[in-house]
């Protein structure tokens, strides 16, 4: 099919998609709705997609609309492509063309997606103070270890007075520094290229995730965000026409905690014999409150469970805004705390001395 052109500014839409981001799919669902709602076909909707993409994204519309051309669905040729497509977004896609409601699942997937957005971001903005003060706090005692110690210290060792136990820590410090700078540097970076790579792989995942959801500060928040991330995921795929057993093997997928999906995994087998949603998840109470497994029996029995979810998606979500907002309250005075301790050492190693020096001078 040739390209319509005369139909792209009828839609009134600059699409500008570059990096394959979660507000990248999010436009992406959303601009496929409309284009399917204004009346055009696939290929069309892709065609004026991938001529307006930038990067990455446009090579891949590009095969998408290539496959749809000869003859495969949408959610076939998306599903090639997993790194891009998530299995919400392929599912959906699937039950939209299954039961002739695209644009509207369509809708719903933005929406899931723009909300998957705005959870990430809440996490991660309330991770970012901890981690620039920790960081910033780091690259001031490397600096300090390598330029300013060595200046100052063989100034403490000529000095012919008893020097506090705290400055001769600070000395031999330095000496070591000194010593083994090159050695301690290099040292530092592999421990901390090796430690992100370490948290990142999939069998230390039952140790950093049972850590996350027992450390007072952190488990609230990641708790609660599993929680949203299942209740949306699981309410918008049952919403686009997926079956409770498909609706679960996805959302198992999309959650990050070890833990929960390990639970879900359980979940969806005993469903697949006949039991309910609801009343298995009460076995796993320490991960879904007795909330969750009551409201959710609500809406079983009165036929609305969709609807139910994306309450409690809307609620968890809120109860991760708070609980983001109680992790930055509580880990401020921590920080305050560290940062003066280790300056409060250096003062007393640095100051004492020299106050040593000028109170024998005056006598």
């Amino acid at each position: 099919m040739s390209k319509n052109k005369t139909k792209k500014p009828a839609l009134g839409m600059d699409i500008s998609i570059g990096g394959i981001n979660p507000t990248t799919r999010a436009l992406l669902a959303k601009h496929l709705a409309v284009m399917q709602k204004a009346g055009l076909t696939i290929t069309e909707s892709l065609d004026i997609i991938e001529d307006s993409a930038t990067g990455r994204m446009k090579k891949v519309i590009r095969k998408v609309l290539a496959s749809v051309k000869s003859g495969n669905t949408l959610s076939e040729s998306m599903s090639r492509y997993p790194k891009v497509f998530s299995g919400i977004f392929v599912s959906s896609v699937y039950a939209g063309e299954t039961s002739g409601t695209l644009d509207q699942n369509l809708e719903n997937l933005a929406e899931q997606l723009e909300k998957e957005k705005e959870l990430i971001s809440k996490v991660k903005g309330a991770m970012l103070y901890p981690i620039v003060v920790l960081v910033a706090a780091f690259v001031l005692g490397i600096a300090m270890s390598f330029f300013v110690l060595p200046k100052i210290i063989p100034l403490f060792e000529g000095l012919k007075t008893e020097l506090p136990i705290t400055t001769l820590w600070l000395i031999r410090f330095s000496h070591f520094v000194s010593d083994h700078g090159t050695g301690l540097f290099l040292g530092i970076v592999a421990f901390v290229v090796f430690f992100v790579w370490l948290i990142k792989q999939k069998f230390v995942h039952p140790v950093t995730h049972l850590f996350l959801l027992h450390v007072p500060i952190l488990k609230s928040i990641s708790r609660n965000s599993n929680l949203a991330r299942f209740a949306r995921t699981l309410g918008t795929l049952l919403k686009s026409g997926l079956s409770i057993d498909e609706a679960l093997e996805v959302t198992e997928k999309s959650l990050e905690n070890y833990y929960y999906q390990r639970a879900l995994l359980k979940v969806r087998k005993r469903i697949s014999r006949g039991s309910t949603l609801s009343e298995n998840l009460q076995a796993y109470h320490k991960l879904f409150p007795k909330m969750t497994a009551k409201m959710i029996l609500v809406g079983e029995q009165s036929g609305k469970l969709e609807d139910t979810l994306l309450y409690l998606a809307n609620f968890y979500e809120v109860e991760v805004d708070n609980s983001t907002k109680s992790l930055s309250t509580a880990i401020e005075p921590i920080l305050l705390i560290f940062i003066g301790l280790v300056v409060g050492f250096l003062a007393l190693s640095i100051i004492t001395p020299i106050y040593n020096i000028t109170g024998n001078i005056r006598g």
